[in-house]
């Protein structure tokens, strides 16, 4: 049984790292369409995601100042607002090509920021939209 867990205690971080090189040069070759995004650089991206949120959670649920009212469902809010601001900071960092050693810490920090970052997300894209809208609209 010790030599199980000493096994899994080893592999945990290998597991974790063993894809990152793949993944973080997949990340930077993103082609026009879904289909062709690296799986391996989204399985990384989900892991530190999971993380990221996984901090955030466990420091709300410690703070003496934050009243949560159902635990789960908490726990699955944050869950999914991880994974999402994860995702959309993997694609941005594959998209502006940041370098490749920033990516890890810009997907763990966007999933532990959570709602906090979406909120500026969708901030920065309206107004990126209203600002091209405006432009669109001015006669030649």
């Amino acid at each position: 049984m010790r030599t199980l867990l000493n096994l899994k205690q080893g592999l945990a971080p290998t597991w974790l790292l063993a894809p990152w090189d793949a993944s973080a040069s997949a990340a930077t070759s993103f082609a026009s369409d879904l289909s062709s995004i690296p799986l391996d650089g989204v399985a990384v991206a989900v892991t530190l995601s999971l993380v990221g949120g996984a901090a955030g959670t466990l420091q709300k649920i410690a703070s003496p100042n934050v009243v949560i009212k159902s635990l789960p469902l908490e726990i699955a809010k944050d869950i999914l607002v991880s994974l999402v601001a994860g995702l959309v900071t993997y694609s941005l960092c594959a998209w502006q090509e940041i370098p490749l050693l920033l990516q890890p810490g810009c997907i763990t920090i966007a999933a532990y920021g959570g709602s906090r970052v979406l909120e500026r997300y969708l901030s920065a894209g309206i107004s990126r939209m209203e600002h091209l809208n405006g432009k669109s609209d001015k006669p030649l």
